[in-house]
Order: structure tokens, then sequence, then C-alpha cells
């Protein structure tokens, strides 16, 4: 995976602290504002942004929390997106999903929320927002099946839940950021109506499940 590094932007809020007084607030930013084409954000090496843009491996100065609470997927069985019939001639082949699996955590790159501040003092971020799953394919599959296949709706939005807190040093200055944390599934996609033809193809399924919270402090 190709990743990247997160330079604040216009619409993230900066609160200078005096010297050794703690603060604690919440500042929401953008939804959806995304570091995909505005290079790398502080503290996450550039290698570690996926080749679209949309998911960075956490690094060294990422805490990764799953959620404190929160709804889990809604579970489809495969015969409730089997079809009554084979597709007619000149259709979207069917396809089915199998072997589906849970292969990995990845942080997203779209920014949910952010504060900063100077040292010494404590940054306290809470985040609470509903974010969708997403889902990339090497075959055109109906996201029904897709469902399926995994066992949770990916076409469901989730919600995350989390907290962080990060001292920073006297005369430092410090910077927390939030973004979606996803579970990655993996899975085999089968063509035909009793999926016993294998393809070779893959489907991938992100379901949120917290938070990636960046922090630092220069």
């Amino acid at each position: 995976m190709k990743q990247a590094i997160f330079q604040p932007r216009r619409g993230i809020a900066t609160i200078a602290a005096a010297a050794g007084v703690s603060i604690a607030f919440t500042v929401t930013v953008g939804f959806g504002v995304s570091y995909a084409d505005g290079g790398a954000p502080l503290g996450v090496p550039a290698s570690s942004i996926s080749a679209d843009g949309k998911f960075f491996t956490p690094g060294p100065n990422t805490v990764v929390k799953r959620n404190s609470s929160g709804s889990e997927g809604v579970l489809l069985s495969a015969e409730s997106a089997s079809p009554i019939a084979p597709a007619p001639a000149g259709t979207t082949d069917y396809f089915v999903i199998k072997n589906a699996h849970r292969i990995s955590q990845s942080c997203g790159t779209d920014l949910l929320q952010a504060t900063s501040g100077r040292g010494k003092t404590t940054l306290v971020l809470s985040v609470e927002k509903s974010v969708a799953a997403t889902v990339t394919k090497e075959v055109k599959v109906d996201l029904k099946y897709v469902s399926a296949g995994m066992g949770w709706s990916v076409t469901n939005t989730y919600s995350i839940k989390n907290e962080t807190r990060f001292e920073v040093p006297e005369g430092k200055w410090g910077s927390v950021q939030a973004f979606p944390l996803y579970d990655v599934y993996e899975g085999n996609a089968y063509q035909g109506v009793g999926g016993n033809l294998p393809t070779g193809k893959k489907v991938w399924a992100y379901k949120p499940v917290g938070v990636c919270f960046n922090q630092w402090a220069q």
C-alpha cells in the first residue's frame, strides 16, 4: 500500500492553551475532507497511503482504538441474496462471494475531527460519528451479493465512538487528528447461479469499527 502524511489545512481549528493549563474540547471539521490529493499528513509515512488515496496503514504516531460502544453489522444469509432464476442473456453475470474473512485493519483518509494546542497541556478529542462501509472489487458484482458473502451489510453506515488524550510537552505544539478505522474483509468471486466457477477475482469490504487518532508534538 502506498500512503501519505497529513498537513493541517484551512478549516482545522487551532487552539492555544496557556502553559500548564489542561484543556479538553472536541472540534468538528468538515466530515469527508480527504488528504488524498494534498500530500502527506504530519506523522504518517507517505508510503503508507493506498494507491487510491482512501486508506493509510497506521504508523508510529497513530493510536488505533476500536469502538468503545457501537452496533454490529446486519447479518445476511446467502439465501436472501440468491437469484430466483439465471440472469437473462446480455445482462451482468451473477457472482457469489465465498471464503470471506477479515484480513487486516486500515485507517481511512477522510478527516473526521481535529484539535491542537501549545503545551504544556492535555489535548482531548472525542469522536462519535456515523461512517458508511465501502467496497472495492475486481468484478462488477451487486452489493447485495457482497453483503451476503461477507455476512454483514456493506451498504450500511456504522457508528464509531472513542476518545483520546494527548499530553503535549511544555513549549511544544501538539496536534490530534481523527480518522475512521476499518476492518478489512476479503472474499473470492465465483461465477454462475450455483457459484461453482472460480474467477480468480477478489472483493474487499471495509467495515467502520473505530477511530485512528494521529497525534504528535513539534
